[in-house]
């Protein structure tokens, strides 16, 4: 898996940012991702779970949303492209109030179709900064019903020196899976 720190307004060129409900308006973002060919082992039609085994012989349990239409169309031995990404973005408001929020979105090949699909889960939290230690570089934040929690900010968080006590602090947090099955070994 490959990590890349980017310290721009860059969400948007995430190959699945378009899958995404509501893109941040980042001051920075962390990503991570990771593409594979995996192996099904078994799947659990009525408990929607899937079993693939990765390249490196890691069995891996993947939750299969319950509109799937598909599931009657695969079995052990297929093969899947799976991709993974994940996202943190982080944004500076100034004012505002402390909130929590999550969606899904879900993606599914058509009844009859080759078995695929994409599932995007996005939390949001937004919390509201009550202390800076300028010197340490640390912010105290205090989310929705929750207790403030001290933060490290990064020394490449430019707008650090922008932060002041009742300012929000909005974070973003996608995870994206693309499934696609691949042709059977011997198809043509």
């Amino acid at each position: 898996m490959k990590k890349t720190v980017l310290l721009a307004a860059v969400f948007a060129a995430l190959p699945f940012a378009s899958m995404a409900a509501e893109q941040p308006k980042a001051a920075a973002v962390a990503v991570a991702e990771a593409d594979a060919i995996v192996e099904l082992v078994s799947v659990d039609r009525a408990a929607h779970i899937a079993v693939v085994r990765t390249p490196s012989g890691t069995l891996l349990a993947v939750n299969v949303p319950p509109e799937a239409q598909n599931l009657d169309r695969v079995k052990p031995g297929d093969r899947f492209r799976m991709r993974y990404i994940e996202a943190l973005a982080l944004a500076l408001h100034k004012g505002g109030e402390s909130s929590a929020s999550e969606g899904q979105s879900v993606q599914l090949a058509p009844k009859g179709g080759k078995p695929g699909g994409t599932v995007v889960n996005t939390k949001r939290v937004t919390s509201v900064v009550t202390r800076v230690d300028r010197a340490s570089r640390t912010i105290e934040v205090r989310g929705p019903e929750t207790r403030p929690i001290s933060l490290k900010v990064a020394d490449e968080v430019r707008s650090f020196d922008d932060i002041a006590v009742g300012d929000t602090i909005g974070v973003t947090y996608t995870e994206a899976l693309a499934v696609e099955m691949l042709a059977p070994s011997g198809a043509r």
